[in-house]
């Protein structure tokens, strides 16, 4: 390996024979590897968001003027201990992990039509959120990266799902705007943005004293509360399932576990924080850690489920084309779990 490093203080030490480079300051590893032909062709701009070399796997966290370090690309990675690096040529073997040819997995877009039958409100002066239905058990849906306000939220069908549970399970569903206006930028996938809004300091500040207060003034008696969330949306569904009043947690083709790493966090330490039963639903070719097997099911045990839809594509459940009977058969599929996952534990 290849490493280079910015700081005023270093100290060098051995590992496996190898010079690694330490800074308190500053670090920016450079580790060689050799990029598959087809791979270079099929996107010489382009950055996995999430990708494999040799045994590490590494998550998009910026797009960086990396010639300093002699790097071949602008790409900019975390390990899971959030180590900063970019890559050079080498001989180690790199797979990209993402559904799509680069950068964060494909999503799929839908133009919806569709007329909401709940209402936007203001959860505090800066803060909005969708609110359907009147029952006395809580949904809280957490959006993926297309949100509830602005344009990029008329590319999902995540109103018409929240309508479908208010009205099938008979609960109140709301759907907070967690990016507090901050939308992603039209047309485009910027991993800075991503880093700004997967931010557990304040979603945990949203959470106790907006989202919270504000169910307390509308529902009578105790809080009951269930989590789901598509993509980006399982990040504050595993982390709030922390806390004892949160009853379930639904994600749905999950990005957490891109997430966590990115932001500098530990995905074991958050799983190891989760006390409320989960259901993962998933997408093909996803990572084994969301999988049977995988570090959830090593640490939550029978505290999870796992539903694998792999005939599906990342987004299906909200912006799938449902023209395809194979994603008709299995959003109806995913809703149906929803709501038996719900009854059971809400």
């Amino acid at each position: 390996a290849v490493v280079s490093t910015q700081s005023k203080q270093w100290y060098q030490r051995r590992v496996h024979g190898e010079t690694d480079f330490i800074t308190n300051i500053l670090m920016l590893h450079i580790i060689s590897i050799s990029l598959l032909s087809s791979l270079v062709a099929s996107q010489p701009t382009q950055c996995c968001y999430s990708k494999m070399v040799g045994e590490v796997n590494y998550t998009l966290v910026d797009n960086m003027d990396t010639s300093e370090w002699g790097c071949k690309d602008n790409c900019v990675y975390a390990t899971k201990d959030g180590r900063k690096v970019c890559f050079k040529s080498g001989e180690l073997a790199v797979t990209c992990q993402d559904s799509s040819s680069g950068g964060w997995p494909q999503e799929p877009q839908v133009e919806s039509n569709y007329t909401a039958r709940g209402e936007m409100v203001d959860l505090d002066p800066n803060m909005k959120g969708y609110l359907v239905g009147s029952g006395q058990k809580v949904v809280i849906w957490s959006t993926d990266i297309f949100g509830i306000t602005g344009e990029n939220s008329k590319r999902r069908r995540t109103k018409e799902w929240a309508d479908f549970l208010a009205e099938e399970g008979d609960y109140t569903v709301l759907v907070p705007d967690w990016f507090r206006g901050n939308n992603m930028p039209v047309g485009s996938f910027d991993p800075t943005w991503v880093t700004q809004v997967t931010n557990w300091t304040r979603i945990e500040s949203d959470w106790k004293n907006v989202v919270l207060p504000y169910l307390e003034t509308k529902m009578t008696g105790p809080l009951s509360i269930g989590l789901i969330g598509t993509c980006w949306g399982s990040y504050p569904v595993v982390l709030l399932s922390r806390f004892n009043n949160i009853k379930c947690g639904i994600s749905m083709h999950p990005s957490h576990d891109k997430l966590i790493p990115t932001v500098g966090q530990n995905e074991t330490e958050v799983l190891s924080q989760v006390v409320a039963p989960q259901l993962f639903m998933t997408e093909g070719g996803v990572a084994d850690s969301v999988k049977a097997g995988g570090i959830a099911d090593e640490i939550l045990g029978d505290k999870i489920t796992f539903e694998e839809f792999n005939d599906m594509a990342h987004g299906w459940t909200v912006g799938g084309d449902l023209s395809d009977p194979d994603v008709a058969r299995d959003v109806e599929k995913a809703k149906k779990l929803a709501l038996e996952f719900f009854a059971k534990y809400l």
